[in-house]
């Protein structure tokens, strides 16, 4: 057996010869690094979600809400990574820009990305991209080729999300409220829950009675935690796309800033965990 080494350990050998830049562009490096690195805290992300997922359907808040606590500050990091890409200039882009796009490939298609989407219960299989001139529907599941893609995101889709679990949960512990949430196994969770005033009901008695809940009231701060990072990460998004590019066509020929504007908007109208903030126009409206 080897001698295990800091090197070994982490595998750099093969982490660090994984930037294979194909012009000589200097920015190039810059661009595959911030990716590459988005891709490995994805896949912590999900790790981490699952996790949360398992803990809140063993009725375990306070390990879900140490667990959540995590996800939010890795979307933190990933939020300041916008910050470090707006540093490309459009000149420095355009020498490689090409070479990034070409067949297509687009960011649009991460896979890692979308189950994490799935996960916090974004579940909108069809997008519009508003070209300007005419709208193309994009199925995210069906637009990947390879079958085994395909599969993995559907079985992701139909899995509880973080909310559906937390709904689980609630339904639990005030088993007088009439919540009636999906199992954990055996359905399919692909359709995102509408609103349910039963479920409001419960959060406005979480909250107005904090001391007595406070384990469930920090949950749910803490999902809004969540949901607040994931529209901040598109907001970052839209503005270093605009820094960058302009209004030109993504890479892929996706819509680019058209289309990210609308998904900016409509995080601020489409909540994830709508209940929760019908909490707070209600606090703020004395309900």
């Amino acid at each position: 057996m080897s001698e295990n080494t800091y090197s070994s350990y982490l595998h750099l050998d093969t982490l660090l010869s994984a930037q294979d830049c194909a012009t000589d562009a200097d920015s190039e490096l810059l661009f595959l690094t911030i990716h590459q690195a988005k891709e490995l805290w994805f896949k912590l992300m999900i790790h981490e979600l699952e996790g949360a997922r398992r803990a809140l359907y063993a009725g375990d808040e306070l390990r879900a809400y140490k667990i959540l606590s995590r996800v939010h500050q890795i979307q933190l990091v990933q939020i300041r990574t916008w910050d470090v890409l707006s540093t490309l200039s459009p000149t420095e882009f355009q020498v490689f820009r090409e070479s990034v796009g070409r067949d297509g490939a687009s960011g649009f298609q991460s896979i890692q990305n979308r189950e994490i989407e799935f996960l916090l219960g974004e579940k909108r299989r069809i997008r519009s991209f508003d070209t300007g001139e005419s709208v193309r529907q994009v199925d995210v599941i069906a637009m990947h080729k390879d079958p085994v893609v395909q599969e993995r995101l559907t079985r992701r889709c139909a899995e509880p999300s973080i909310y559906d679990a937390t709904l689980n949960l609630l339904a639990q512990r005030f088993p007088d409220a009439g919540i009636e949430p999906r199992p954990a196994q055996g359905r399919d969770y692909t359709d995102s829950m509408a609103d349910d005033p039963r479920v409001f009901a419960v959060w406005k008695r979480i909250y107005d009675d904090q001391d007595a809940h406070m384990s469930l009231f920090q949950l749910g701060e803490r999902l809004i935690d969540l949901e607040d990072a994931f529209r901040r990460w598109r907001f970052r998004h839209l503005t270093t796309v605009a820094r960058v590019i302009g209004r030109s066509t993504g890479t892929g020929g996706s819509a680019g800033l058209r289309y990210l504007q609308q998904t900016a908007i409509e995080g601020m109208e489409d909540f994830l965990y709508p209940e929760l903030w019908q909490v707070r126009n209600a606090i703020f409206e004395g309900q």
